[in-house]
């Protein structure tokens, strides 16, 4: 088949990245022809897939009209015998008989929820466009020709409670045999994830301000917005008081996340998820993983010991030291049997083969 894949911006790392990169590797390996549409150029190389990009160049701002840009390539796809919405934003087929399948890493709640009527001038005109086309989208998801595939039970029934819409889960992939037999542990912390603001990352630096451990945060910062949301974050750090030692790392090579991962004995992390490809990555890792009592964290933590009332700073506290402690070591075993459902080959294979029966 020849299979068009919609993805806005790829070079910046993350989950829908990592999922966009394991699905054109397995559609190749499957002898698809796979075209990709994004709407900057990418910043790594895809060798021998067909690229259109609206920009030559990368947009470092600007995330919601990119967005909207994002749901116009579907016109730059209409030859395509099927497509794919890789990146979850909005997507409507442009011919009656092409089906599209959005691969839902979340459940369209800041589309169709945004009130936009307060916004006035510019930013009205900003706002605007792109939340009327997510209301004709809603209008719309229900056609038969738009297909919704969920990252997690999670998504699932929030997709079904919100839109009446079925959807089939298949998991985002995890490299989960790289990390196999990693016993060097030391007394660390660790936290991976995008320096941007719902990721509630001041409340992670203040519940380990009081803990005496190392403490480290990586993620990237591939917008303006980011950065200095990174700044704030690093600015809070040298005026507050901390008893540990907490260091912000940014956009670092794979290899070094990688190794922190090894290092650290306790993974916390501070906010609400739609799957969490970091904290299964950290389960692999042998890390003990403190996440907060929501969203797909009860899935992919299934130990309530190890899940914190959310934005509840002491019982987070409470259950880092003692993941500091060891007492939590006699779940490890648990833990790592239970994430082998989202290994990167399962994802693959899962989702070529629902591609293959839905283009048939």
């Amino acid at each position: 088949m020849k299979i068009g894949i919609i993805h806005g911006f790829v070079g910046g790392g993350g989950g829908t990245e990592t999922t966009l990169l394991a699905l054109i590797e397995g559609l190749m390996e499957h002898k698809h022809i796979v075209n990709l549409y994004t709407v900057s150029k990418p910043t790594i190389p895809l060798p021998n897939i067909k690229i259109q990009s609206i920009f030559p160049f990368r947009l470092p701002s600007f995330g919601l009209y990119q967005r909207y840009l994002e749901s116009k390539l579907t016109e730059k796809a209409k030859d395509d015998d099927l497509i794919v919405q890789v990146s979850g934003g909005i997507a409507m087929p442009n011919r009656k008989d092409q089906k599209i399948i959005i691969y839902c890493h979340h459940d369209f709640r800041n589309e169709t929820e945004k009130d936009v009527t307060k916004y006035k001038g510019i930013w009205s005109a900003y706002y605007k466009p792109y939340y009327i086309l997510s209301q004709k989208f809603v209008s719309q998801i229900g056609n038969e020709n738009i297909i919704l595939v969920a990252n997690s039970k999670f998504i699932q029934d929030s997709l079904k409670s919100r839109f009446g819409k079925d959807s089939i889960i298949i998991y985002p992939p995890v490299d989960v045999d790289i990390f196999q037999n990693n016993l060097n542990k030391e007394q660390r912390v660790l936290t991976i994830s995008r320096y941007s603001q719902e990721k509630n990352l001041e409340f992670a630096i203040d519940a380990l301000n009081e803990i005496d451990t190392p403490y480290t945060i990586i993620g990237n910062t591939k917008t303006r917005v980011n950065e200095l949301y990174y700044e704030s974050l690093a600015t809070k750090i040298k005026n507050g008081k901390s008893t540990g030692k907490i260091l912000l790392m940014k956009n670092i090579e794979r290899d070094e996340v990688i190794e922190n991962l090894k290092r650290s004995k306790v993974y916390f992390h501070a906010s609400p998820e739609t799957f969490g490809i970091s904290v299964v990555e950290s389960i692999a890792a042998g890390c003990i993983p403190i996440v907060p009592n929501n969203s797909a964290h009860v899935q992919t933590v299934p130990f309530d010991v190890l899940r914190y009332e959310p934005d509840d700073k002491r019982d987070a506290q409470e259950k880092i030291k003692k993941a500091l402690l060891g007492e939590y070591d006699g779940l490890l075993n648990q833990l790592r049997n239970s994430i082998g459902v989202y290994g990167r080959d399962t994802f693959k294979k899962s989702m070529t083969n629902f591609i293959e029966n839905i283009g048939n």
